[in-house]
Protein backbone atom coordinates (compact mmCIF):
# COMPACT_ATOMS: atom_id res chain seq x y z
CA UNK A 1 0.00 0.00 0.00
CA UNK A 2 2.56 2.49 0.75
CA UNK A 3 4.22 1.70 -2.39
CA UNK A 4 1.37 2.55 -4.11
CA UNK A 5 0.55 6.01 -2.24
CA UNK A 6 4.33 6.87 -3.40
CA UNK A 7 3.76 6.37 -7.14
CA UNK A 8 0.26 8.08 -6.99
CA UNK A 9 2.64 11.01 -5.45
CA UNK A 10 4.77 11.08 -8.19
CA UNK A 11 2.61 10.62 -11.14
CA UNK A 12 0.95 13.62 -9.24
CA UNK A 13 3.64 16.25 -8.97
CA UNK A 14 4.99 14.81 -12.77
CA UNK A 15 1.87 15.91 -14.09
CA UNK A 16 2.11 19.31 -11.97
CA UNK A 17 5.45 20.21 -13.19
CA UNK A 18 4.90 19.61 -16.85
CA UNK A 19 2.38 21.76 -16.18
CA UNK A 20 3.95 24.26 -15.63
CA UNK A 21 5.24 27.65 -17.78
CA UNK A 22 8.99 27.28 -19.53
CA UNK A 23 11.21 29.89 -19.32
CA UNK A 24 10.67 31.74 -23.07
CA UNK A 25 6.99 30.24 -23.72
CA UNK A 26 3.63 32.53 -23.26
CA UNK A 27 2.03 32.79 -19.74
CA UNK A 28 -1.21 32.95 -20.17
CA UNK A 29 -3.19 34.47 -16.34
CA UNK A 30 -4.98 32.54 -14.79
CA UNK A 31 -6.37 35.36 -12.54
CA UNK A 32 -6.53 38.90 -11.33
CA UNK A 33 -3.54 39.78 -9.17
CA UNK A 34 -0.40 41.74 -8.63
CA UNK A 35 2.45 41.12 -11.19
CA UNK A 36 4.74 39.57 -8.75
CA UNK A 37 2.52 37.57 -7.06
CA UNK A 38 3.56 34.11 -5.87
CA UNK A 39 -0.17 32.92 -5.15
CA UNK A 40 -1.21 30.37 -7.41
CA UNK A 41 -3.80 31.44 -9.97
CA UNK A 42 -3.57 35.14 -8.89
CA UNK A 43 -2.70 35.86 -11.11
CA UNK A 44 -0.06 32.93 -12.64
CA UNK A 45 -0.57 29.84 -12.64
CA UNK A 46 1.45 27.38 -10.52
CA UNK A 47 2.66 31.28 -8.95
CA UNK A 48 5.69 31.18 -10.98
CA UNK A 49 6.07 35.03 -12.13
CA UNK A 50 7.09 36.11 -16.02
CA UNK A 51 10.41 36.81 -16.80
CA UNK A 52 11.99 38.63 -19.41
CA UNK A 53 11.55 35.89 -22.10
CA UNK A 54 8.53 35.57 -21.44
CA UNK A 55 5.07 36.42 -23.34
CA UNK A 56 2.15 37.11 -21.39
CA UNK A 57 -1.42 36.60 -22.65
CA UNK A 58 -4.09 38.35 -20.48
CA UNK A 59 -7.51 37.61 -20.97
CA UNK A 60 -11.30 39.66 -19.83
CA UNK A 61 -12.07 39.84 -17.33
CA UNK A 62 -8.69 39.52 -15.84
CA UNK A 63 -6.68 42.39 -14.37
CA UNK A 64 -2.52 42.79 -13.76
CA UNK A 65 -1.11 45.10 -11.88
CA UNK A 66 2.34 46.40 -11.83
CA UNK A 67 3.16 46.38 -8.43
CA UNK A 68 6.91 46.80 -8.98
CA UNK A 69 9.23 47.19 -11.62
CA UNK A 70 8.61 44.53 -14.61
CA UNK A 71 9.82 43.78 -17.92
CA UNK A 72 8.41 41.41 -19.87
CA UNK A 73 8.81 40.02 -24.24
CA UNK A 74 5.52 41.29 -25.02
CA UNK A 75 2.05 41.38 -23.73
CA UNK A 76 -1.39 40.54 -25.56
CA UNK A 77 -4.91 39.37 -24.97
CA UNK A 78 -8.58 40.60 -24.30
CA UNK A 79 -8.09 41.67 -20.79
CA UNK A 80 -6.03 44.56 -18.83
CA UNK A 81 -2.23 45.31 -17.39
CA UNK A 82 -3.13 48.47 -14.74
CA UNK A 83 0.41 50.44 -14.25
CA UNK A 84 0.96 50.71 -9.84
CA UNK A 85 2.51 54.10 -8.75
CA UNK A 86 6.31 55.02 -8.97
CA UNK A 87 6.40 51.86 -11.56
CA UNK A 88 8.45 50.64 -15.04
CA UNK A 89 7.06 48.33 -17.52
CA UNK A 90 10.15 46.98 -19.59
CA UNK A 91 8.72 45.84 -23.17
CA UNK A 92 11.49 43.96 -24.26
CA UNK A 93 10.14 41.94 -27.82
CA UNK A 94 13.07 41.14 -29.15
CA UNK A 95 11.04 39.74 -32.51
CA UNK A 96 9.60 43.49 -33.21
CA UNK A 97 6.50 42.12 -33.80
CA UNK A 98 4.12 42.15 -30.90
CA UNK A 99 4.87 44.50 -28.12
CA UNK A 100 1.52 45.89 -26.41
CA UNK A 101 -0.32 47.05 -29.60
CA UNK A 102 -2.89 43.45 -28.87
CA UNK A 103 -3.66 44.07 -25.37
CA UNK A 104 -7.28 44.74 -24.87
CA UNK A 105 -6.08 47.53 -21.70
CA UNK A 106 -2.84 49.26 -20.86
CA UNK A 107 -3.74 51.40 -17.88
CA UNK A 108 -1.50 54.23 -16.84
CA UNK A 109 -3.51 56.31 -14.90
CA UNK A 110 -1.28 55.67 -11.97
CA UNK A 111 1.11 58.60 -11.03
CA UNK A 112 4.72 58.27 -11.68
CA UNK A 113 5.15 55.19 -13.52
CA UNK A 114 7.10 54.28 -16.97
CA UNK A 115 6.07 52.34 -19.73
CA UNK A 116 9.69 51.36 -21.53
CA UNK A 117 9.51 50.09 -25.42
CA UNK A 118 12.90 48.39 -26.23
CA UNK A 119 11.62 46.39 -29.16
CA UNK A 120 10.68 48.00 -32.08
CA UNK A 121 8.12 51.22 -30.56
CA UNK A 122 6.30 50.31 -34.08
CA UNK A 123 4.24 48.21 -32.33
CA UNK A 124 3.78 50.55 -29.02
CA UNK A 125 0.00 51.09 -28.03
CA UNK A 126 -1.62 53.98 -29.16
CA UNK A 127 -2.80 55.62 -26.83
CA UNK A 128 -1.87 57.79 -23.27
CA UNK A 129 0.75 57.41 -20.99
CA UNK A 130 2.34 58.85 -18.08
CA UNK A 131 6.09 58.73 -18.78
CA UNK A 132 7.04 57.02 -22.24
CA UNK A 133 9.91 55.72 -23.24
CA UNK A 134 10.94 54.44 -27.06
CA UNK A 135 14.35 52.65 -26.93
CA UNK A 136 14.95 50.68 -30.00
CA UNK A 137 17.35 48.13 -29.78
CA UNK A 138 15.93 46.05 -32.17
CA UNK A 139 15.51 47.54 -35.69
CA UNK A 140 19.23 49.17 -37.53
CA UNK A 141 18.11 49.65 -41.03
CA UNK A 142 16.87 53.05 -40.84
CA UNK A 143 15.20 52.85 -44.30
CA UNK A 144 12.59 50.95 -42.39
CA UNK A 145 11.18 54.08 -41.02
CA UNK A 146 10.41 55.95 -44.22
CA UNK A 147 8.02 52.72 -45.58
CA UNK A 148 4.38 52.58 -44.25
CA UNK A 149 2.88 54.34 -41.73
CA UNK A 150 1.26 52.23 -38.71
CA UNK A 151 0.62 49.21 -37.53
CA UNK A 152 -3.20 48.63 -39.86
CA UNK A 153 -4.23 46.70 -36.88
CA UNK A 154 -3.56 49.53 -34.41
CA UNK A 155 -4.41 52.41 -35.79
CA UNK A 156 -2.61 56.28 -35.19
CA UNK A 157 -4.53 57.55 -32.20
CA UNK A 158 -3.96 60.93 -30.51
CA UNK A 159 -1.37 60.10 -27.80
CA UNK A 160 -0.99 62.31 -24.57
CA UNK A 161 1.81 61.50 -22.48
CA UNK A 162 1.23 63.09 -18.95
CA UNK A 163 5.03 63.33 -17.72
CA UNK A 164 8.15 62.67 -19.84
CA UNK A 165 9.40 61.22 -23.23
CA UNK A 166 12.67 59.88 -23.83
CA UNK A 167 13.82 59.21 -27.03
CA UNK A 168 16.63 56.24 -27.82
CA UNK A 169 17.79 54.72 -30.96
CA UNK A 170 15.70 55.02 -34.48
CA UNK A 171 12.06 55.64 -34.05
CA UNK A 172 9.56 55.77 -36.25
CA UNK A 173 5.96 55.47 -34.69
CA UNK A 174 2.89 56.72 -36.33
CA UNK A 175 1.52 59.33 -38.68
CA UNK A 176 -1.91 60.80 -39.02
CA UNK A 177 -3.13 61.91 -35.13
CA UNK A 178 -1.87 64.41 -32.96
CA UNK A 179 1.05 63.92 -30.15
CA UNK A 180 1.07 65.63 -26.95
CA UNK A 181 3.84 65.53 -24.29
CA UNK A 182 3.16 67.98 -20.84
CA UNK A 183 6.24 67.39 -19.61
CA UNK A 184 9.77 67.33 -21.28
CA UNK A 185 11.03 65.39 -24.58
CA UNK A 186 14.57 64.35 -24.57
CA UNK A 187 16.18 62.76 -27.70
CA UNK A 188 19.24 60.91 -26.71
CA UNK A 189 22.58 60.77 -28.13
CA UNK A 190 22.46 58.70 -31.07
CA UNK A 191 18.52 58.48 -31.64
CA UNK A 192 16.49 59.56 -34.18
CA UNK A 193 12.61 60.44 -33.90
CA UNK A 194 10.61 61.04 -37.43
CA UNK A 195 8.07 62.40 -35.26
CA UNK A 196 5.23 62.46 -38.36
CA UNK A 197 1.60 63.17 -37.15
CA UNK A 198 -1.11 65.87 -37.28
CA UNK A 199 0.26 68.13 -34.40
CA UNK A 200 2.80 67.21 -31.96
CA UNK A 201 3.01 69.90 -28.71
CA UNK A 202 5.94 69.41 -25.91
CA UNK A 203 4.61 72.21 -23.28
CA UNK A 204 7.97 71.32 -21.32
CA UNK A 205 11.26 71.73 -22.50
CA UNK A 206 13.19 69.83 -25.46
CA UNK A 207 16.49 68.39 -25.22
CA UNK A 208 17.70 67.26 -29.01
CA UNK A 209 20.96 65.05 -28.82
CA UNK A 210 20.23 63.30 -31.85
CA UNK A 211 18.56 63.73 -34.63
CA UNK A 212 14.87 65.08 -35.44
CA UNK A 213 12.85 65.34 -38.00
CA UNK A 214 9.23 65.85 -39.33
CA UNK A 215 8.81 63.94 -43.09
CA UNK A 216 5.30 64.74 -42.87
CA UNK A 217 5.16 68.38 -41.76
CA UNK A 218 2.72 69.64 -44.13
CA UNK A 219 0.01 68.00 -41.93
CA UNK A 220 0.52 69.64 -39.16
CA UNK A 221 2.27 72.01 -36.62
CA UNK A 222 5.00 70.91 -33.81
CA UNK A 223 4.99 73.01 -31.09
CA UNK A 224 7.55 73.64 -28.68
CA UNK A 225 6.34 75.91 -25.79
CA UNK A 226 9.38 75.40 -23.46
CA UNK A 227 13.32 75.80 -24.40
CA UNK A 228 15.01 73.91 -27.01
CA UNK A 229 18.27 72.97 -26.30
CA UNK A 230 20.22 70.67 -29.23
CA UNK A 231 23.47 69.30 -27.90
CA UNK A 232 26.55 67.55 -30.47
CA UNK A 233 25.87 63.45 -30.50
CA UNK A 234 27.93 60.95 -32.30
CA UNK A 235 25.88 59.42 -34.68
CA UNK A 236 25.99 61.36 -37.66
CA UNK A 237 23.06 62.41 -39.79
CA UNK A 238 20.80 60.33 -42.36
CA UNK A 239 22.38 63.13 -44.94
CA UNK A 240 25.73 63.38 -46.18
CA UNK A 241 28.44 65.00 -45.15
CA UNK A 242 26.64 65.71 -41.74
CA UNK A 243 28.95 64.70 -38.92
CA UNK A 244 26.66 65.12 -36.02
CA UNK A 245 22.92 64.95 -35.25
CA UNK A 246 21.13 67.55 -35.84
CA UNK A 247 17.74 69.22 -36.02
CA UNK A 248 16.29 68.70 -39.33
CA UNK A 249 13.62 71.74 -40.56
CA UNK A 250 12.22 69.95 -43.48
CA UNK A 251 10.62 71.38 -46.59
CA UNK A 252 7.40 72.81 -45.42
CA UNK A 253 7.43 72.06 -41.81
CA UNK A 254 6.50 74.82 -38.71
CA UNK A 255 8.57 74.25 -36.23
CA UNK A 256 7.18 76.66 -33.47
CA UNK A 257 9.43 77.83 -30.15
CA UNK A 258 8.19 79.51 -27.35
CA UNK A 259 10.99 79.54 -25.20
CA UNK A 260 14.77 79.71 -25.53
CA UNK A 261 17.03 78.09 -28.59
CA UNK A 262 20.13 77.16 -27.26
CA UNK A 263 22.61 75.20 -29.72
CA UNK A 264 25.74 74.08 -28.01
CA UNK A 265 29.36 72.06 -28.63
CA UNK A 266 28.68 70.57 -32.25
CA UNK A 267 24.60 70.08 -32.23
CA UNK A 268 23.66 72.30 -35.28
CA UNK A 269 19.86 72.62 -37.20
CA UNK A 270 19.64 71.91 -40.93
CA UNK A 271 16.81 72.68 -43.06
CA UNK A 272 15.70 72.67 -47.02
CA UNK A 273 12.77 73.82 -48.45
CA UNK A 274 10.47 76.32 -47.15
CA UNK A 275 10.51 74.79 -43.86
CA UNK A 276 10.16 77.49 -41.10
CA UNK A 277 11.06 77.97 -36.85
CA UNK A 278 8.95 80.17 -35.41
CA UNK A 279 9.79 82.25 -32.64
CA UNK A 280 6.78 83.52 -30.84
CA UNK A 281 8.29 84.01 -26.92
CA UNK A 282 10.43 86.33 -25.40
CA UNK A 283 13.75 84.56 -24.78
CA UNK A 284 17.22 84.30 -26.96
CA UNK A 285 18.67 82.35 -29.81
CA UNK A 286 21.84 81.05 -28.18
CA UNK A 287 24.29 78.88 -30.77
CA UNK A 288 27.72 78.76 -30.37
CA UNK A 289 28.58 79.07 -34.18
CA UNK A 290 26.09 80.37 -36.84
CA UNK A 291 23.09 78.10 -38.06
CA UNK A 292 21.49 78.08 -41.81
CA UNK A 293 18.13 77.61 -42.16
CA UNK A 294 15.11 77.46 -44.77
CA UNK A 295 13.50 80.86 -43.28
CA UNK A 296 12.54 82.13 -39.67
CA UNK A 297 9.27 83.94 -38.32
CA UNK A 298 9.51 86.04 -35.57
CA UNK A 299 6.48 86.57 -33.97
CA UNK A 300 7.46 87.51 -30.09
CA UNK A 301 10.78 89.13 -28.38
CA UNK A 302 13.94 87.64 -29.64
CA UNK A 303 17.80 88.21 -28.90
CA UNK A 304 19.89 87.37 -32.04
CA UNK A 305 22.90 85.40 -30.28
CA UNK A 306 23.97 84.29 -32.86
CA UNK A 307 24.19 85.04 -37.13
CA UNK A 308 21.15 83.09 -38.87
CA UNK A 309 21.39 82.09 -42.47
CA UNK A 310 18.24 81.82 -44.61
CA UNK A 311 17.88 80.29 -47.34
CA UNK A 312 14.95 80.25 -49.25
CA UNK A 313 12.39 82.40 -47.94
CA UNK A 314 12.19 86.07 -46.92
CA UNK A 315 11.42 86.29 -42.90
CA UNK A 316 8.10 87.58 -41.61
CA UNK A 317 9.30 90.27 -38.51
CA UNK A 318 6.22 90.49 -36.97
CA UNK A 319 7.75 90.62 -33.46
CA UNK A 320 10.94 92.61 -32.24
CA UNK A 321 14.48 91.74 -32.89
CA UNK A 322 17.20 92.37 -29.78
CA UNK A 323 20.83 92.99 -31.57
CA UNK A 324 23.75 93.81 -29.10
CA UNK A 325 26.09 95.83 -30.66
CA UNK A 326 28.96 94.07 -28.71
CA UNK A 327 28.53 91.11 -30.97
CA UNK A 328 28.77 90.99 -34.74
CA UNK A 329 25.89 88.61 -35.38
CA UNK A 330 23.45 88.98 -38.49
CA UNK A 331 20.15 88.18 -40.58
CA UNK A 332 21.16 86.88 -43.61
CA UNK A 333 19.08 86.46 -46.65
CA UNK A 334 21.11 84.51 -49.31
CA UNK A 335 20.06 85.11 -52.52
CA UNK A 336 20.46 83.10 -56.13
CA UNK A 337 20.73 84.30 -59.22
CA UNK A 338 17.25 82.69 -60.10
CA UNK A 339 15.98 83.40 -56.40
CA UNK A 340 16.20 87.40 -55.97
CA UNK A 341 15.11 88.07 -52.12
CA UNK A 342 14.12 90.84 -50.60
CA UNK A 343 14.38 91.47 -46.85
CA UNK A 344 11.11 93.44 -45.37
CA UNK A 345 11.87 95.22 -42.17
CA UNK A 346 8.18 95.06 -40.25
CA UNK A 347 7.57 94.87 -36.11
CA UNK A 348 10.30 95.91 -33.72
CA UNK A 349 14.08 96.88 -33.33
CA UNK A 350 15.42 97.28 -30.09
CA UNK A 351 19.63 97.25 -30.29
CA UNK A 352 21.79 97.37 -27.53
CA UNK A 353 25.37 97.70 -26.00
CA UNK A 354 26.71 95.59 -23.11
CA UNK A 355 30.47 96.73 -24.80
CA UNK A 356 32.70 99.84 -24.93
CA UNK A 357 30.38 103.08 -25.88
CA UNK A 358 30.38 103.36 -29.82
CA UNK A 359 33.09 106.27 -31.41
CA UNK A 360 32.26 108.09 -34.37
CA UNK A 361 32.65 106.11 -37.86
CA UNK A 362 31.55 103.20 -35.86
CA UNK A 363 28.92 100.81 -38.37
CA UNK A 364 26.90 98.02 -37.34
CA UNK A 365 25.41 95.67 -40.06
CA UNK A 366 22.38 94.27 -38.62
CA UNK A 367 20.76 92.44 -41.48
CA UNK A 368 22.18 91.41 -44.95
CA UNK A 369 20.52 91.06 -47.96
CA UNK A 370 20.61 91.61 -51.56
CA UNK A 371 17.60 94.45 -51.17
CA UNK A 372 15.31 95.91 -48.44
CA UNK A 373 12.06 96.59 -48.09
CA UNK A 374 9.35 97.84 -45.28
CA UNK A 375 10.43 99.37 -42.29
CA UNK A 376 10.37 98.88 -38.58
CA UNK A 377 7.16 100.24 -36.77
CA UNK A 378 9.58 101.13 -33.89
CA UNK A 379 13.26 101.07 -33.35
CA UNK A 380 15.40 101.79 -30.07
CA UNK A 381 19.54 102.48 -31.01
CA UNK A 382 21.60 102.94 -27.65
CA UNK A 383 22.03 106.51 -25.88
CA UNK A 384 25.25 107.81 -27.57
CA UNK A 385 27.46 110.39 -25.64
CA UNK A 386 27.01 114.06 -26.57
CA UNK A 387 28.03 115.25 -30.01
CA UNK A 388 27.36 111.69 -31.86
CA UNK A 389 24.58 110.73 -33.01
CA UNK A 390 22.93 107.56 -35.72
CA UNK A 391 22.84 107.27 -39.17
CA UNK A 392 20.06 104.47 -40.10
CA UNK A 393 21.22 102.55 -42.84
CA UNK A 394 18.71 99.64 -43.10
CA UNK A 395 17.21 100.44 -45.92
CA UNK A 396 20.22 100.65 -48.00
CA UNK A 397 22.66 98.60 -46.55
CA UNK A 398 21.10 96.77 -43.24
CA UNK A 399 23.42 99.16 -41.13
CA UNK A 400 23.49 101.50 -38.33
CA UNK A 401 26.93 104.17 -38.13
CA UNK A 402 27.44 106.36 -35.39
CA UNK A 403 28.17 110.08 -36.80
CA UNK A 404 29.49 113.11 -35.32
CA UNK A 405 32.22 114.45 -32.84
CA UNK A 406 32.07 112.97 -29.34
CA UNK A 407 32.24 116.22 -26.53
CA UNK A 408 30.22 116.09 -23.10
CA UNK A 409 32.46 116.49 -19.82
CA UNK A 410 33.32 113.09 -17.81
CA UNK A 411 31.80 112.35 -14.46
CA UNK A 412 34.39 110.99 -11.61
CA UNK A 413 32.18 107.63 -10.65
CA UNK A 414 34.89 106.34 -8.06
CA UNK A 415 38.03 107.30 -5.99
CA UNK A 416 40.57 105.88 -3.51
CA UNK A 417 43.66 107.54 -2.23
CA UNK A 418 46.82 106.47 -0.97
CA UNK A 419 48.36 108.35 1.71
CA UNK A 420 51.62 106.95 1.43
CA UNK A 421 52.40 107.14 -2.19
CA UNK A 422 49.96 110.20 -2.19
CA UNK A 423 47.84 108.37 -5.38
CA UNK A 424 44.66 109.22 -5.99
CA UNK A 425 43.28 105.90 -8.26
CA UNK A 426 39.73 107.68 -10.06
CA UNK A 427 37.69 106.11 -12.48
CA UNK A 428 35.21 108.56 -14.76
CA UNK A 429 32.97 108.03 -17.70
CA UNK A 430 34.21 108.66 -20.98
CA UNK A 431 34.41 108.39 -24.68
CA UNK A 432 35.89 105.86 -27.15
CA UNK A 433 38.56 107.43 -28.90
CA UNK A 434 38.99 110.05 -26.67
CA UNK A 435 41.69 111.23 -24.55
CA UNK A 436 41.88 112.62 -20.78
CA UNK A 437 43.51 115.09 -19.08
CA UNK A 438 43.91 115.52 -14.74
CA UNK A 439 44.72 117.99 -13.30
CA UNK A 440 44.77 119.65 -9.61
CA UNK A 441 44.44 123.01 -7.68
CA UNK A 442 47.65 123.51 -5.05
CA UNK A 443 45.09 124.42 -2.37
CA UNK A 444 41.41 124.33 -1.64
CA UNK A 445 40.98 128.18 -1.77
CA UNK A 446 43.29 128.59 -5.29
CA UNK A 447 41.84 129.90 -8.44
CA UNK A 448 44.52 128.02 -10.89
CA UNK A 449 44.97 124.76 -12.08
CA UNK A 450 48.07 122.51 -12.13
CA UNK A 451 48.31 119.24 -14.76
CA UNK A 452 48.88 116.07 -13.16
CA UNK A 453 48.54 113.86 -15.88
CA UNK A 454 47.83 114.36 -19.86
CA UNK A 455 46.94 112.04 -22.89
CA UNK A 456 45.16 109.25 -21.09
CA UNK A 457 43.91 107.46 -23.20
CA UNK A 458 39.94 106.12 -23.15
CA UNK A 459 39.21 102.73 -21.99
CA UNK A 460 36.17 103.15 -23.37
CA UNK A 461 32.84 104.21 -21.73
CA UNK A 462 34.97 103.96 -18.47
CA UNK A 463 38.50 104.87 -17.91
CA UNK A 464 40.55 104.97 -15.00
CA UNK A 465 44.26 105.98 -13.81
CA UNK A 466 46.16 106.60 -11.58
CA UNK A 467 47.56 109.94 -10.33
CA UNK A 468 50.11 111.76 -7.82
CA UNK A 469 49.69 114.71 -5.78
CA UNK A 470 52.12 117.47 -5.15
CA UNK A 471 53.61 116.72 -1.59
CA UNK A 472 52.24 118.35 1.20
CA UNK A 473 49.10 120.00 -0.97
CA UNK A 474 45.09 119.82 -0.87
CA UNK A 475 43.34 120.89 -3.32
CA UNK A 476 40.70 119.73 -5.87
CA UNK A 477 40.98 117.29 -8.65
CA UNK A 478 39.19 117.72 -12.10
CA UNK A 479 38.86 115.27 -15.16
CA UNK A 480 38.70 116.72 -18.44
CA UNK A 481 38.70 115.88 -22.25
CA UNK A 482 41.39 117.42 -24.28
Amino acid sequence: MKMKYTLVALALLSVLLFSLPSRGQDITASGSGNWYSTVPDAPWPGGVVPDPTNGVDVESPYAVTVNSNAAIAYIYGSGAVVMGTNTTLNILDPAGAIGTYQLGTLDTSAASNTVIYSGNPFWAKHQDYDNLVFSNTVITNHDDFYNGTVNAQDPAAAMTIAGDMTVIGYIKVQEGADFTIHGNLVLGTNSYWDCSSFNLTVMGNTTIGGEMTDLNGALGNNVFQGDVTVISNSIGGSLPGLANGYWYISDVTNWNVGGNLTITNQGTIFGRGYGSINFNGTNNIIAGQPITIPTMVVNGTYAIGTSITLLTNTPTLSGTLVFDLANTNQIILRSYPTNQLTLYYNGGLNVINSGPAPASGSTYTLFNAASYGGAFATEHLPSLATGLGWVDNLATSGSITVAGTASGRPVITQWQYNPVTRQFTLTWTSVSGALYTVRATPSLNSPSWAILQSNIPSGGSITAAAVTMPGGTAGFLQVFQQ
